[in-house]
């Protein structure tokens, strides 16, 4: 044998190391292969039952295969089985009592309970066990409530701060204006404007609608118009209908409202006189007709009508399908540009609505995204057709957003069986809501260094609403259980990761508020909206609970009278939503007052004698209901120094901690952040059982 030097054995010399190799697994024949001991290729269906036509009786035998696990591991999923056990044990034996509560209770309306027991596992949706009715009046239709809406998370509130099983019944919503109403103003002789008035309505009621929607087509709707008044044009429906509807957004936010008339809301006689004309649908839709019907819908929220706007974006959105907008045209359909993107937008915009009423009013999204094929709005159609539209980001942002508003509404308050813990649903939302607030373009984020505009400052609104409702039903939980043991001042019994979504909740409401006063000092929130009241409230309820626990602040309560101060002057203009969710606040406030928890905290030693007396308390009115009085000062009285407030929200436009930073907190992200954690057992059944069964005393 030939070396190298020093003896080393040449290269070409060495034998190749044999490689070791797993043997190769043998394949398991089929049923018929193993029957007649011959050869099976493995494939299915293998090559033998092929030859011999048998494909479809080519089947193989079930492996199960060994694995090796922890032992931990396993002692775990038997510890998991037995708490899920007993769970459902003890959910057996509350809802044999609670048929017994109804067959003493015959009027009650519930759900069909001969399928409440079906459900293989705990459903953990927060709801109870029964849907929630209103049924004030026997000889009326009992009124679905829904959990998501913020006037049913009131009467939750009044419940838990009342500490016992006594009745809670719900205010029902009265401050709307009714069919009787609309009916009286269908025959009133209501006139076509002058043409320079016109124009002046049509401009003031596009500038006012926010980006997030798109309704019209700007350039073409004052073109439209020139040439209905050229033609003499002004008795056909579609035409009227639309620019009747566009006449009386302009009257909402233009016309000075005398508060010695509390009769009509602004152009409620342009919107009577084009609902009249939207009566028959089309059996080939137009777009004109979409958009007059989401015009309508637009307005429906001065008039508070939540159940007329989501029919109408339901209508809306049939006729759109039937027309395809769901799905992009083809390139070979030659359309102008502008009419593709026009019908990109407004196929979104309906989306858009159809979410965004569906949170604040509980209802049902009424599509799905899997069923949805067409582009985003384009945001380069908004700089080459300017004229047109208006900037497309704001739209691209309110969809992303809508559809967390969606997936909210659906994870969290829908009695769905879901395969998910509800803390994990949660911790899913709020991931997808800090990648929704880091993905916006810089003009569309919260300066402190610029003046915002009051489209994004409406736009972060929605954003802090959404966070809000995702976690507001663990901050009533964290205070429930913080009733059940008023002895304990700390929050040491209650788990920190519910702590770290209650915080996030309140940092929520606080940025809200401070927008809200923002706002309302720079007078730019409008009188007769539904957004901003609505806002105002749901950060009011939030900061309720913060000023009653150790993770909050008792100054919080002092912003909760501001945002119910401002409500409060709202309603004296007969903003119709105001003036409900007053009432609501007046109410909640007076549960405050009688609540162990209020009385025997620091609050009724410090905070507690300067709000006694911040705010005027409701009287009754001849039909029993509650009505603020009526004060000297007008709709632009002050409502007080801010800064002397004393609530470091009120230092600068923007507060100290925003949601968006919320977020961003160390606890926070590591609650994101956690794929495989022991989140504990939250059971949301429980929360509100005890409620359920005093609210169906107090309905018969």
């Amino acid at each position: 044998m030939c070396t190298d030097f020093q003896g080393i054995p040449s290269r070409s010399s060495q034998q190749p190391t044999p490689r070791t190799t797993r043997p190769k697994k043998r394949a398991v024949a089929c049923h018929r292969c193993h029957a007649q001991k011959i050869k099976c290729s493995g494939e299915k269906p293998c090559s033998k039952c092929r030859v011999a036509g048998y494909e479809a009786q080519c089947k193989y035998a079930t492996r199960d295969r060994k694995i090796r696990v922890d032992e931990s591991y396993l002692e775990q999923l038997l510890k998991d089985s037995q708490e899920l056990h007993d769970r459902r044990h003890r959910l057996e034996q509350e809802s044999r009592s609670n048929r017994q509560e109804q067959s003493s209770s015959p009027q009650q309306v519930y759900g069909d309970t001969a399928t409440e027991n079906t459900e293989p596992h705990v459903q953990r949706n927060l709801l109870g066990e029964k849907p929630w009715f209103q049924s004030n009046d026997a000889s009326v239709v009992p009124l679905y409530i829904s959990e998501a809406t913020c006037a049913a998370f009131a009467t939750r509130l009044c419940q838990s701060l009342k500490g016992t099983n006594t009745p809670t019944p719900h205010l029902p919503r009265s401050r709307y204006t009714d069919e009787t109403t609309i009916s009286s103003l269908l025959h009133t002789d209501v006139q076509w404007p002058g043409l320079v008035s016109a124009q002046l309505l049509v401009k003031t009621a596009l500038g006012h609608i926010i980006p997030s929607f798109h309704l019209a087509l700007k350039k073409d709707t004052l073109d439209m118009l020139h040439g209905v008044y050229q033609r003499g044009d002004f008795d056909n429906p579609s035409i009227k209908c639309k620019y009747f509807a566009l006449f009386a957004i302009a009257q909402v936010f233009s016309n000075p409202h005398d508060l010695s008339d509390t009769s009509n809301v602004p152009g409620l006689a342009y919107f009577a006189k084009a609902w009249s004309l939207i009566q028959i649908v089309p059996e080939r839709p137009s777009m004109i007709h979409i958009e007059s019907l989401l015009l309508i819908a637009f307005f429906c929220q001065f008039l508070n009508r939540f159940h007329t706007a989501y029919l109408l974006i339901g209508n809306a959105l049939r006729l759109g399908l039937s027309m395809g907008l769901n799905y992009n045209i083809p390139r070979t359909q030659n359309i102008h540009p502008v009419a593709r993107e026009h019908r990109i937008r407004i196929w979104w915009t309906i989306y858009v609505l159809d979410r965004f009423w569906g949170s604040k009013s509980g209802f049902p999204v009424q599509i799905h995204d899997e069923d949805i094929h067409v582009d985003l709005p384009s945001i380069s159609a908004s700089e080459t057709y300017h004229d047109q539209f208006l900037d497309g980001a704001y739209q691209v942002a309110a969809i992303e957003l809508a559809k967390i508003i969606g997936d909210t509404t659906g994870e969290i308050y829908c009695r769905k069986i879901s395969a998910e813990t509800f803390l994990h649903r949660e911790q899913s939302l709020l991931t997808q809501l800090k990648q929704w607030v880091q993905s916006l373009p810089e003009h569309l984020r919260l300066s402190t260094e610029r003046p915002n505009s009051k489209h994004t400052v409406q736009m972060h609104l929605q954003f802090n609403f959404c966070v809000i409702l995702a976690i507001r039903p663990v901050l009533l939980h964290v205070l429930t259980l913080k009733m059940k043991d008023q002895t304990n001042q700390s929050m040491d019994s209650i788990s920190p990761i519910l702590i770290t979504l209650s915080e996030a909740c309140i940092h929520a409401a606080r940025h809200s508020l401070a927008l809200c006063v923002s706002e309302w000092t720079g007078g730019s929130l409008a009188i007769f909206g539904y957004s901003f009241p609505a806002f105002l409230f749901s950060a009011a309820l939030a900061l309720v609970v913060s000023s009653l626990l150790p993770l909050g602040d008792p100054s919080d309560l002092t912003s909760a009278e501001t945002a119910t101060e401002i409500l409060r002057n709202l309603s004296l203009s007969d903003n119709l939503v105001s003036r409900d969710l007053y009432e609501r606040m007046q109410r909640v406030r007076q549960y405050l007052h009688d609540s162990p928890l209020y009385s025997s905290s620091a609050l009724s030693h410090g905070v507690v004698d300067n709000v006694a007396n911040m705010l005027p308390m409701a009287e009754e009115s001849d039909s029993g209901s509650l009505r603020p009085r009526r004060s000297s000062n007008n709709l632009q009285s002050s409502i007080g120094p801010l800064e002397d407030l004393g609530h470091p929200l009120f230092e600068s436009n923007v507060p100290y901690l925003t949601t968006e930073m919320a977020l961003h907190q160390p606890t926070m992200l590591d609650f994101l952040t956690q794929s495989h954690v022991d989140f504990g057992l939250l059971d949301p059944v429980e929360m509100f059982n005890d409620f359920d069964l005093a609210f169906s005393k107090s309905t018969n």
